[in-house]
């Protein structure tokens, strides 16, 4: 099966199907939590996002039609992730720092499709979980370009494909009342 086969099957995927199920069979060798840490550990690139509202497709706002970005775990339980959309509506031609000239109405375009946040990340050990799918916290967040999220623990379920010589990474996370499925690559 190809890449786009598997992401085209999965992106409308709902959020249960990447979360443990109450009925998944036990393992029978348990999962030490930092087995899977060390799993997850490493960066990926952003492949593509989708998002659903009861079921059905609906756009994707806030990264627009062809985001781009980096996700990072670290094996000593810290992560990072960072998403901007692409589109030249959405990214104003700005540097850094501001400059007195700057439109409050550009800076505000930008922080409406981007997205950054760090901090530690655990397992969550009351759903079932192995190196291969269960649900993670992102936090409590240390940084956030969102502030509301600085000190919140974010969920996030996870699910780990091998497609050939390619690890994805199936992130999924409730938005905005509905679900957002983000698919990442492993490159290192």
């Amino acid at each position: 099966m190809h890449l786009h086969t598997i992401l085209a099957a999965l992106a409308s995927a709902s959020l249960t199907t990447a979360l443990p199920s109450a009925n998944t069979p036990p393992r029978s060798k348990p999962v030490k939590t930092q087995d899977i840490i060390n799993a997850l550990a490493g960066t990926y690139t952003l492949v593509n996002t989708s998002s659903t509202l009861n079921n059905v497709p609906v756009p994707d706002a806030a990264y627009g039609e062809a985001p781009v970005g980096i996700l990072t775990y670290s094996k000593s339980g810290y992560m990072s992730a960072t998403i901007v959309a692409t589109e030249p509506a959405f990214r104003p031609n700005l540097t850094f720092p501001y400059q007195e000239n700057d439109s409050d109405a550009d800076w505000a375009l930008i922080g409406k499709h981007s997205l950054g946040y760090a901090g530690p990340f655990s397992v969550n050990e009351a759903l079932p979980a192995n190196k291969t799918g269960g649900q993670l916290f992102h936090g409590p967040l240390v940084v956030a370009n969102v502030p509301t999220w600085v000190g919140t623990q974010q969920k996030r379920n996870y699910t780990v494909i091998k497609e050939g010589r390619d690890t994805l990474l199936r992130i999924g996370s409730e938005r905005g009342g509905g679900i957002g499925v983000l698919w990442w690559k492993r490159v290192d």
